[in-house]
């Protein structure tokens, strides 16, 4: 079973995999972004963008996308369902609400944002944090400390730095040394991608974040990068750039 949304919406895919109790993994992208769904019995027991798992991962994943594919492959899958079908459908609709509202002043949860006060609930960004560094902190799921930052930025308690969670990444590429031999084009960023400087450091140096941004995205849906994280490194650099554009 494959076909686009532009002949058949996913909500519909979703119902039809539940009402014929199909089991196994249901393959969509949209927008750049890949999503998989695990399936037992027509229920939906699992799921994420690559290494993101789970139903925080899959909720930020359009469920009324206008364009993007789908397949359904069959084949052994176990699990417990993570909510009654219609629930999640109802809680998937509520949640893309919600992430369209908080990234009308927030372009991702990798911001890093900064208070100049140590006042609760934003004592955490003191001296900068990003909104899932702060999640983690907080201990809440990931949309709670995204509303709690939306409403810092729009009362004035919270400040948006030029920085994001990913430039903490640290990565070294099988191939930055091939590259510096000059065996690629010297003017590729992976000849710089030896594990020396993060991607904060190198953007410091001189590199567009847009030219960054647009490469990891890139090389991470190609496979070539396989970082820890890349699902929600992937995710949050794609609304990034959305962001961006004019």
């Amino acid at each position: 079973m494959e076909g686009s949304f532009g002949t058949i919406p996913l909500t519909n895919v979703l119902e039809i995999l539940h009402t014929t109790r199909r089991t196994g993994v249901l393959n969509l992208e949209s927008q750049q972004i890949p999503l998989h769904l695990r399936f037992e019995e027509g229920e939906v027991v699992g799921g994420g963008i690559l290494d993101w798992e789970g139903f925080e991962a899959i909720a930020t994943f359009p469920l009324h996308p206008e364009e993007g594919r789908f397949r359904f492959e069959a084949g052994p899958v176990q699990g417990v369902p993570l909510m009654p079908f219609k629930m999640l459908l109802g809680e998937w609709a509520r949640m893309n609400d919600q992430w369209a509202r908080f990234r009308s002043v927030l372009d991702s949860p990798s911001r890093v944002l900064e208070t100049p006060r140590a006042v609760e609930p934003f004592a955490v960004f003191v001296g900068g944090r990003s909104v899932r560094a702060a999640a983690r902190s907080w201990n809440v799921p990931l949309i709670i400390a995204a509303e709690r930052a939306w409403r810092g930025l729009r009362e004035g308690d919270l400040t948006g730095l030029r920085k994001y969670a990913w430039f903490a990444l640290r990565i070294r590429h099988p191939s930055a040394r091939r590259t510096q031999a000059g065996i690629r084009n010297p003017q590729d960023i992976t000849v710089l991608l030896d594990g020396s400087r993060n991607l904060g450091e190198l953007i410091q140096a001189g590199l567009p974040i847009a030219r960054v941004r647009a490469y990891l995205i890139e090389r991470i849906r190609s496979g070539e990068l396989e970082a820890p994280g890349r699902g929600w490194i992937l995710r949050d650099l794609l609304w990034e750039q959305e962001a961006a554009r004019p």
